[in-house]
C-alpha cells in the first residue's frame, strides 16, 4: 500500500497544492495519509519593489506571500508530527518551484520525498508513491529563469510605458510578442490591396443527357489565372468552338487517418473551435477533470494532466483501448496494428497526451456527474483519445478531366466506402457524385458559368489560430498560453470583434511604443531560442543564469536608449494622435497629459531610474 502507517506511529504526510486534489487524493488513499494543500505557491518575487539583484548574478528575492503565513504555519505543525513529508504538487516547472517552496520551509530536519501525480487515480497514486524522488532543482532553475526574465521585463518596461502613454500598463516578455502577432496582422489585413479573379466552370452533357459540372483548371497546359472578363469572354468563344472529351478517369482510394491525442494548444484550439471556450476557461475545466470530480462510489480525476506537450500514450493503456473498441465497435474500427504517434521537435514529453484515466468511463456514464461545460470538455477529450486508436476512414475518388482545345477541365466525385474514426470524432468529408464516366468519351458542352472574384486578406487570428502560431513558433509553452491570451484581453490590448482578435487602438500604442525600440527583445525568433535555452536548463545543459544574461545584455541596451528618448518619443506620439481623428486617440493623449504627474511612480523604482 502507499503508506506504511502503524498503530503508534506518526502518519506520513502528503502536500498538494489544490484543495480539491487534496480531497480527492484524501479519499482514494481512505484516509490513512494526512493531506494538505499549499493553495498555491507559498513564495513568490516582492509585489513592491523588483526583487532582481542584478549586479550578483541576477539573484531573485523571493519572500513569502502576503496572507501565506496561516497556511505555513499548518504545513510546518503537520510536517513536524510526521514521520515524513511528500510533496506532490503538479509536475511541471511550476509544481515543481511549489515543492521547492513547500520543502525550504518545512526545513532540512525533516525527510522529504517528492511524488509526481500524471493521474488523480488510485493507479496514479501507486505508482507515484512506487518511486518517490527528490526536487528537480533542474526544473526549479527553469522556473526562476523565466520568473527573472518576466520581472525583468515587466518591472522595468512598464514604467516606461506609464511615462510615455498612461498609468497602468504593462509590458510582458511573451504577451508583448504575441500582441505584436496580432498588430502585424491587422496592418496586413489594414494594407491589403484586392485583386481581381475570375472562376469559370463548364456543364458539360453525355449522350444521354446526364449533366456534370466542371471548373476550368488549365489553359495550354499551364494554371488557369483569369483577371479580367475580356479574358472569360475570350475562353468562353474559344470553348464554344472546340470539341470536348473526357480525356482521363482515375479511380482511388484516400485514406484519413485520425489526428493524435490532444496536447494542451490542441485542446484549447479545439475546444475554442467546436464549443467556443475561451482557452482560460478549458484549462480550469481541464484542472477540475483533472483534480477529481465525484462520482457515485469515489471521487476520482477523470483525465490525465492537462498541461503537456506530448501526443505520447503508455502502452498499457493503449492495449486497455483496444480491447475496448473490440468490445463496442463492429469489426474493422480496431487497426491492425497499435497507433503510436510522435513527438514534434522540442516537445518535453515528460508527460503523457490529455486522455482519460479509464477508458471505459465514458461521456455518457459520467454525464450526471458533471456541470455542462465539464461534459462538453471530457466528451471532447474522450472522443479525440479513442478516435487516435481507430481504423482510418476510407473515400473512394474519381479524379476526371475533360480537354476540348487548349483548355482542361476538372471535377472530382467523393463517397465514404467505411466511416472508421469519423464514427466517433471529426466530420465526414463532403460527398460529390459525378455519372459514369469512359475516358475517350465525347461530352457536349451546354453551358459555361463564370463568376468575378477578388483576392481576400488574410482573416484576423482566433484564440485558436493564435495559440497555434505561438505554438508553431515556440512561444510560450503549455502552461502559459491561456495566460498570455487572458492578459492581452485583461489589459485592453485586444478585443473580440465576432470571435476574432483585434487589436484596440490602445494595444496599437503600446505595440508601436515598444517593437521599434526592443525590437530584438520582442522578435518571435528571439522569444523562441530564449524558450529553448529555459528547455536546456531544465535538462541540466544550461545554467539559468547565463541564459538571463543572454536576454539582459541586449535588453539593456534598448532601455538606455528608450531612457534618453522619452521626451522624443512622447512628441511622436502626441503627433500621431493628434492626426487622427478617432476620438480614442485624442482621449487618450488628453489621458496621457493629464495623468503624467502620477503615472511616474513605480513601487519600489525610484522615478529617476526611469
Amino acid at each position: 500500500m502507499v503508506t506504511r502507517t502503524h498503530r503508534g506511529r506518526r502518519k506520513e504526510l502528503l502536500i498538494v497544492e489544490s484543495p480539491t486534489k487534496a480531497r480527492t487524493i484524501y479519499r482514494l488513499l481512505g484516509q490513512r495519509m494526512k493531506v494538505l494543500s499549499s493553495k498555491g505557491h507559498i513564495a513568490d518575487l516582492p509585489k513592491s519593489k523588483l526583487g532582481v539583484d542584478i549586479e550578483h548574478g541576477f539573484k531573485p528575492n523571493y519572500i513569502r506571500i502576503r496572507g501565506k503565513g496561516p497556511v505555513i504555519k499548518e504545513l510546518k505543525q503537520a510536517a513536524k508530527e510526521s514521520s515524513v513529508v511528500y510533496i506532490g504538487s503538479d509536475p511541471d516547472r511550476e509544481g515543481e518551484a511549489i515543492a521547492f517552496s513547500v520543502a525550504k520551509e518545512i526545513g532540512d530536519s525533516k525527510e522529504v520525498k517528492r511524488v509526481l501525480f500524471y493521474e488523480i487515480t488510485r493507479h496514479g497514486i501507486e505508482q507515484a508513491f512506487a518511486k518517490p524522488g527528490e526536487v528537480d532543482m533542474n526544473k526549479v532553475y527553469s522556473h526562476r529563469g523565466r520568473r527573472v526574465l518576466d520581472r525583468l521585463v515587466g518591472y522595468l518596461i512598464s514604467p516606461l510605458l506609464w511615462k510615455i502613454v498612461k498609468s497602468g500598463l504593462s509590458a510582458g516578455r511573451v504577451q508583448t510578442v504575441a500582441l505584436r502577432v496580432i498588430v502585424e496582422r491587422e496592418r496586413e489585413i489594414t494594407s491589403f490591396k484586392p485583386e481581381e479573379y475570375w472562376v469559370v466552370k463548364a456543364v458539360f452533357t453525355k449522350e444521354d443527357g446526364t449533366e456534370f459540372e466542371t471548373r476550368l483548371a488549365r489553359i495550354k497546359g499551364k494554371e488557369a489565372k483569369l483577371s479580367s472578363k475580356k479574358a472569360v469572354d475570350s475562353v468562353k468563344r474559344n470553348c464554344k468552338a472546340a470539341d470536348f472529351r473526357v480525356a482521363e478517369v482515375k479511380k482511388k482510394t484516400r485514406l484519413r487517418k485520425p489526428a493524435p491525442p490532444f496536447t494542451t494548444a490542441t485542446l484549447q484550439q479545439d475546444a475554442a473551435q467546436r464549443l467556443g471556450f475561451p482557452a482560460r476557461k478549458t484549462m480550469r475545466l481541464a484542472q477540475q477533470l483533472f483534480e477529481g470530480i465525484e462520482l457515485e462510489k469515489e471521487t476520482v480525476g477523470l483525465i490525465t494532466y492537462p498541461r503537456t506537450d506530448s501526443v505520447r500514450v503508455a502502452a498499457g493503456f493503449i492495449t486497455d483501448t483496444r480491447e475496448f473498441i473490440v468490445r463496442i465497435m463492429e469489426p474493422g474500427f480496431l487497426p491492425e496494428k497499435p497507433r503510436y504517434y510522435k513527438d514534434k521537435k522540442n516537445a518535453q514529453g515528460a508527460h503523457e497526451a490529455i486522455r482519460p484515466t479509464r477508458i471505459d468511463r465514458t461521456p455518457e456514464s459520467v454525464k450526471g456527474n458533471l456541470n455542462r461545460e465539464q461534459f462538453r470538455l471530457y466528451d471532447l477529450i474522450y472522443r479525440r483519445f479513442l478516435a487516435s486508436q481507430i481504423s482510418d476512414a476510407r473515400y473512394s475518388v474519381i479524379e476526371i478531366k475533360v480537354t476540348g482545345g487548349d483548355y482542361d477541365f476538372r471535377a472530382d466525385a467523393v463517397s465514404c466506402e467505411f466511416r472508421g474514426f469519423e464514427k466517433v470524432y471529426g466530420e465526414r468529408e463532403k460527398e460529390k457524385k459525378l455519372p459514369e464516366l469512359e475516358q475517350d468519351e465525347p461530352v457536349g458542352l451546354k453551358d459555361f458559368l463564370s463568376e468575378q472574384k477578388f483576392t481576400q486578406p488574410p482573416s484576423r487570428y482566433t484564440e485558436a489560430t493564435l495559440i497555434k502560431r505561438l505554438e508553431t513558433n515556440g512561444i510560450g509553452r503549455p502552461s502559459t498560453y491561456a495566460s498570455i491570451v487572458s492578459t492581452l484581453f485583461d489589459r485592453h490590448y485586444v478585443e473580440r470583434k465576432e470571435r476574432k482578435l483585434k487589436p484596440t487602438e490602445l494595444g496599437m500604442v503600446v505595440n508601436d511604443v515598444l517593437i521599434p525600440r526592443f525590437a530584438n527583445v520582442f522578435e518571435i525568433g528571439f522569444t523562441r531560442d530564449m524558450e529553448r535555452q529555459l528547455d536546456l536548463v531544465e535538462e541540466g545543459k544550461e545554467r539559468w543564469q547565463e541564459v538571463v544574461g543572454k536576454f539582459y545584455t541586449p535588453f539593456e541596451h534598448d532601455l538606455e536608449q528608450v531612457k534618453a528618448s522619452v521626451a522624443d518619443i512622447r512628441q511622436e506620439l502626441k503627433s500621431k494622435c493628434l492626426k487622427k481623428s478617432a476620438p480614442f486617440a485624442a482621449s487618450l493623449w488628453l489621458n496621457v497629459m493629464a495623468g503624467m504627474a502620477n503615472s511616474l511612480h513605480v513601487p519600489g523604482i525610484r522615478s529617476a531610474s526611469i
